[in-house]
């Protein structure tokens, strides 16, 4: 090791954990002096100058999460003067037993040339500081480097406000000033000349909603290779807010003081052609509160309003001045993000977004937790024009927000294509709806012992305008979403009601109808007067109607689910609980909850008698069934095995493609219930299921 360094010409040198210098290249000590010229041991803390001691401690920390880590250094050389060094360090390798690597630049002339540059800069701000003047110092590209005091009082924003921002950010943007800002793209190129522009007569928006007409000069000059234009403000011609209160509340939104829709596509417009000019990144975050809906009914409007500007402050302060957030409406933001170096950092932001905004929020005296969806567009692979952007960042985000939120979408085409077909879906349910497009089948229930019929189920079907027939699970959740279940499902329940009434004749068997309910119906204030009303104008008398629920419903309806049982339950209808299995129903809960029969899903009864395991868990609720006094219903039976099975394993009750499939009413008339002392239902033909 000793003879590979002494043949270096580059600083490098290999320390131990505690600092010590243990070989080093002939350059690092021509420069840094010999070691044993200073000291018999020599620790790199030891040549740093003052300010700089503890910087070793930091390389050590940050070797122990990182395989590598670099870091500026100020070094003391032995005639005195101070070096800047540029270090790299790794771990060495595994025979040197845990020593540290390190490799340096030396960049002296570059870090002194930046450090006068800075303390140019200085200077010039204390001269404008010390006169009065309202000034800004902007770089290359037109960004706000410096924001004078006096130019704070003036407008009204905060240095911290303004660092980093285009200088036309300022412009009142209802005035057209459009010349203006093609006249600054073309002052702030790359390199420009040292030539002062003349004075331009600028409109300014203050923090306060009024308006300042102002003289600006711009003027240029070079510091070490950096290029920077002094602008000042002359003109105290500030306007009161009646005019430009009116174009306020035109451009931003009164609740959060954020820039609204129309202020939105103008930042856009400036930051696409800025990130067009400088090749830089810029995405486009449309961002959702989730459930916010549901803490506006709980808590009142007053208290989400809060929310809602506390959520707008939070993202204001995780981004940086040069980034735009905007309030669409509701609980909806844009975020322009263009303050981040490289589109892999992307995925970084966008979590610490959404955890600044699930972080509880304390509102008056409650404590409220909203988690956020986030779709992200890129520019311009997602997009050329802000219209485009934002529609594909919208439907990320409503990919977000499927994914049961608090999670972030990336753009992508073929979220475009299922959108379409999503929304060429609602359209067509939504003339489903007013042209009766829906129908009911149904399938008889069985005594599995004594293969008579006990009920009828009844199921929704939808008859798509190409002809084909519709399963409910292709279009029911949609429904639910577009908020049609509520008024759909009662149609449902009153149509199966007149059908099932029909069948109640003297000296034949009564024939409960089985109706499973929506979500949304279950969750009506009103829902026992409609059964109520339903059954008295039907005809059908209560202990011939069954009610379906599943455990979603009831888990999303926890806070009622007990009391809306029980008063439907007084009118003399019985309940179900559907899907039984699938769900997270407590048996505690269950056991509180006045159900008359549970319904084994069928997905546990397809491999029977094959899966042992399905067995089991058949077997498991059965007993449980018993031991709560519920009658327990199996679906889909299709074989002999399964019957029997079924029926030795103690359930008495099921219904299947074995002894029947779902048909239309006139058919199961015809082929049942004419026969109901029939025995035996042996499978109908092809010719019996309504197709159509």
């Amino acid at each position: 090791m000793g003879a590979t360094l002494n043949n270096q010409n580059n600083l490098i040198c290999i320390l131990q954990s505690d600092g010590l210098i243990i070989a080093a290249s002939r350059a690092w000590e021509t420069m840094m002096g010999h070691p044993s010229t200073r000291h018999p041991r020599s620790y790199l803390q030891d040549l740093l100058v003052p300010s700089g001691k503890n910087r070793w401690q930091q390389i050590l920390a940050k070797l122990q999460e990182h395989p590598a880590t670099s870091a500026l250094l100020a070094c003391q050389t032995p005639n005195g003067k101070t070096r800047y060094l540029q270090g790299h360090f790794t771990h060495a390798t595994p025979e040197l037993q845990g020593a540290i690597r390190a490799t340096f630049q030396d960049i002296t002339s570059r870090q002194l040339a930046k450090l006068q540059a800075r303390q140019y800069l200085r200077m010039l701000q204390d001269m404008a500081e010390a006169n009065q003047t309202a000034f800004v110092i902007l770089d290359h590209r037109g960004k706000i480097r410096h924001w004078s005091s006096q130019a704070a009082v003036l407008f009204g924003y905060t240095h911290k406000e303004m660092l980093r921002k285009n200088l036309h950010a300022l412009l009142a943007p209802w005035h057209d000033q459009t010349a203006l800002k093609q006249g600054w793209a073309h002052f702030f190129p790359a390199r420009h000349s040292d030539q002062p522009g003349s004075p331009r007569k600028v409109v300014c928006l203050c923090k306060d909603g009024t308006t300042l007409s102002a003289n600006l000069s711009l003027s240029p000059f070079s510091t070490h290779n950096r290029q920077y234009t002094i602008g000042r403000f002359d003109g105290r011609d500030k306007h009161q807010p009646d005019e430009s209160r009116i174009k306020q509340l035109a451009y931003y939104d009164q609740l959060t003081g954020l820039p609204n829709r129309t202020l939105l596509h103008d930042r856009l417009d400036q930051a696409m052609a800025e990130a067009t000019r400088f090749n830089h990144p810029l995405a486009v975050l449309f961002v959702d509160l989730d459930r916010f809906k549901q803490i506006n009914d709980t808590r009142g409007h007053a208290i989400g309003d809060k929310l809602l500007k506390i959520a707008a402050q939070r993202l204001q302060q995780s981004l940086r001045g040069n980034d735009t957030v905007a309030r669409l409406g509701g609980d909806e933001f844009i975020i322009v993000l263009s303050g981040f170096r490289d589109q892999i950092n992307l995925p970084k932001i966008l979590h610490k977004l959404l955890g600044t905004l699930s972080q509880e929020y304390h509102i008056d005296s409650h404590r409220i937790t909203v988690t956020a969806s986030i779709g992200a567009a890129v520019f311009p692979e997602d997009g050329t024009t802000s219209d485009v952007l934002l529609r594909n960042a919208d439907t990320a985000m409503y990919v977000a927000k499927e994914e049961q939120g608090n999670s972030y979408q990336l753009f992508s085409p073929e979220m475009n294509q299922a959108l379409v077909a999503q929304l060429e879906l609602e359209t067509s349910l939504r003339k489903a709806v007013e042209n009766r497009e829906f129908f009911l089948l149904f399938q008889p229930r069985y005594d599995l012992a004594t293969q008579q019929p006990v009920g009828v189920e009844a199921f929704l079907r939808w008859r798509h305008p190409d002809g084909s027939i519709m399963r409910p699970k292709i279009f029911l959740p949609r429904l639910e979403e577009m908020g049609l279940m509520g008024s759909l499902g009662n149609s449902v329940l009153r149509k199966a009601c007149e059908i099932a009434a029909g069948w109640q004749k003297p000296g034949i068997p009564q024939l409960p109808v089985s109706v499973n309910l929506s979500c949304s119906q279950f969750r009506q204030a009103d829902l026992g007067n409609t059964i109520a009303t339903i059954l008295h104008e039907t005809g059908l008398p209560p202990n011939c109607l069954e009610l379906e629920v599943n455990e979603p419903t009831l888990q999303k309806t926890e806070d009622r689910a007990e009391s809306i049982l029980h008063t439907v339950k007084q009118l003399g209808v019985r309940w179900s609980l559907d899907n039984f299995g699938l769900g997270y129903t407590s048996l505690q809960r269950l056991k509180t909850l006045p159900f008359d029969y549970l319904k084994i899903d069928r997905l546990f009864v397809q491999n029977l008698p094959h899966s042992q395991c399905d067995a089991a868990m058949v077997g498991a609720i059965l007993a449980m069934a018993r031991n709560l006094g519920l009658v327990a219903i199996a679906e889909g039976i299709e074989t002999f095995a399964q019957h029997h099975l079924l029926l030795a394993m103690g359930c008495l009750r099921g219904q299947g493609f074995l002894f029947h499939k779902p048909c239309r009413p006139e058919a199961l008339r015809e082929s049942l219930l004419l026969n109901l002392h029939t025995p035996h239902f042996p499978p109908l033909s092809d010719q019996h299921f309504a197709p159509e």
